[in-house]
């Protein structure tokens, strides 16, 4: 069966640029979109959200919300979703390793790499899911001691009910029924050692695991209509456990029609180690953690390559307590804890570890994650500060301020002069552009992080005893604020609703798996809400989400 062929278009440009006052830096040169604070919904064919227009582009309330949403009705299932979704419909002990071979998507064309927009299928991966399902079927079937752990029985009426449940994530219909059989007296009356159950069994779960049925998730019916109880639960156990739903919540699915009763499935989901797993994950795309083990300093004494797994681990482990423990963007960007390796103690000046990760109270001067060493040694140059590229990813990761593309010439970094701060160097090297790009939005940032050195330990000095100046002034989409240092910048964060904004509009684009657009700025902005709040915490976040109708109603996109 040939599935739905979707076209992949390419994430538009911004639509408003600098033009001839762009200026150089040395690592990373944007240019800048739009204005902050402004409600910009030009191009936006439907401002309303979840609506059937492709609202694209443009700035809203101060956050960069650009993309090209496609609301498509079938979504492939990841590589991950599938080899976790073939262990749900087969009763496997783990997940796949047949999907370690499968095409990867390109990461860095979207936010997330389970964006609609990277879910294609090309000859490659129809092949791919093809001769896995063959291996699989197989597998199961290779004696009646493990087919019964897929099934128990041997009528194959109830072989096919049960397992086409778990594969398509509903009941099948009686036409699908009929098929099925008939595909299963075809495979029994094949010739072969393996019982006649076991031959029919074989044919029908190699054609299960290659329908459209099982390699998408579907929204379908009518634009605007309430996706069915089936459907939400499909959508929330890919999301929160990255497989699809077992036989209990399939049980459940007919009574998913309501948002109370879609939030309190969710919430108990919430609190299984697969949300846990599945939000480390999200956190790992949203701020790159992948990068660590690329981490190379030369010529650093304080550096050994054994510390960027350490690094990985630590921002691992903060970001799991902040999901598990109900704490939220606040404690992102204000707490003063964070967990040490080995080899991190040292260079926090705390006592030593002998071995694992300890959570430790990290001193009045690590406020917040973007504090602590993992973000800071990584984004440095060698032993230095790199007060670029600590204010972009701030600023797109963030605060998703508009930032836009880098020139394609970028000069070198000329050395320090005597008598010269990093911050006189840099300031010196970007104010040409006389834009906004640097002087009001890469540079207050990155300086707000200069008393922090290229391996993120604290300093007052640099440069033979000059003294470090971390001031500046920010333009939220409330409006300016200054700050003496990094922590003060990052309390006015936690503050303002640029942050919580930024951090809402990426959580849904996770789970909705699609770009979020100025159309979405309703759900955006409940969300954000919720994280200013009282408590504020992320699982509140999520279980208004899955309550809001851009989760549980049907968008017109194409089929």
């Amino acid at each position: 069966m040939t599935p739905p062929s979707f076209s992949i278009t390419g994430l538009p440009r911004c639509r408003r640029g600098l033009g001839a006052g762009l200026c150089v830096t040395v690592l990373l040169l944007a240019g800048c979109t739009g204005s902050l604070g402004d409600l910009d919904l030009e191009g936006s064919e439907d401002p309303v959200p979840g609506g059937s227009g492709p609202a694209t582009g443009g700035v809203a309330r101060g956050i960069d919300m650009p993309g090209a949403p496609q609301y498509h009705r079938f979504v492939r299932l990841t590589n991950s979703q599938w080899a976790s979704s073939v262990q749900v419909v087969l009763n496997l002990a783990a997940p796949s390793s047949l999907s370690d071979a499968f095409e990867k998507p390109v990461a860095g064309t979207t936010d997330f790499t389970n964006n609609e927009l990277l879910l294609s299928v090309n000859q490659r991966s129809w092949g791919d899911y093809q001769s896995a399902a063959e291996a699989l079927a197989e597998e199961v079937t290779a004696s009646d001691a493990s087919l019964a752990k897929v099934y128990p029985d041997t009528d194959a009426a109830g072989f096919i009910k049960t397992v086409g449940r778990r594969a398509y994530r509903r009941p099948l219909t009686d036409a699908e029924v009929a098929k099925y059989t008939a595909l299963f007296e075809t495979g029994a009356a094949m010739s072969g050692t393996k019982s006649t159950f076991a031959k029919g069994a074989q044919l029908v779960i190699r054609t299960m695991l290659q329908s459209p049925h099982f390699l998408y998730r579907t929204e379908l019916g009518e634009d605007r209509r309430p996706l069915d109880g089936y459907e939400i639960a499909a959508k929330l156990s890919l999301w929160l456990r990255n497989a699809a739903p077992d036989d209990a919540l399939l049980d459940e699915a007919p009574t998913l029609t309501t948002p109370g009763a879609i939030a309190a499935v969710a919430e108990s989901m919430l609190e299984e180690p697969a949300a846990a797993l599945r939000m480390r994950h999200f956190h790992s795309e949203l701020l790159h953690f992948d990068r660590y083990a690329t981490i190379s300093k030369v010529g650093v004494r304080d550096y050994d390559e054994s510390l960027n797994a350490e690094y990985e681990e630590s921002a691992y482990l903060f970001f799991e307590k902040i999901f598990t423990e109900g704490l939220g963007v606040k404690d992102i960007l204000t707490s003063t804890r964070g967990f040490v390796g080995p080899g991190m103690a040292s260079l926090y000046g705390l006592e030593p570890i002998r071995s694992g990760f300890a959570e430790r109270d990290l001193g009045p001067d690590r406020v917040g994650f973007f504090s602590q060493l993992p973000y800071l040694t990584l984004n440095a140059l060698n032993a230095e500060s790199d007060a670029i590229h600590r204010g972009v990813s701030i600023n797109l990761d963030v605060l998703c301020t508009p930032l836009g593309a880098p020139v394609p010439n970028l000069p070198q970094l000329p050395p320090l002069e005597p008598g010269q701060t990093n911050r006189e160097r840099i300031t010196r090297l970007t104010s040409p552009c006389g834009g906004v790009c640097h002087n009001e939005l890469i540079n207050p940032v990155g300086f707000a992080f200069e008393h922090f050195d290229g391996m993120g330990q604290y300093r007052d000095e640099e440069n033979g005893g000059l003294p470090i100046d971390s001031s500046g002034v920010y333009s939220f989409s409330e409006g300016a604020k200054s700050f003496a240092d990094a922590g003060e910048l990052m309390r006015h964060m936690a503050e303002g609703e640029q942050a919580h904004l930024c951090y809402a509009k990426k959580l849904a684009s996770f789970a909705l798996q699609r770009d979020v657009v100025p159309s979405d700025l309703p759900l955006v902005e409940t969300l954000a809400g919720l994280s200013r709040g009282a408590s504020g915490s992320v699982k509140e976040m999520m279980l208004e989400l899955v309550k809001h109708e851009a989760f549980r109603t049907r968008v017109g996109g194409p089929l």
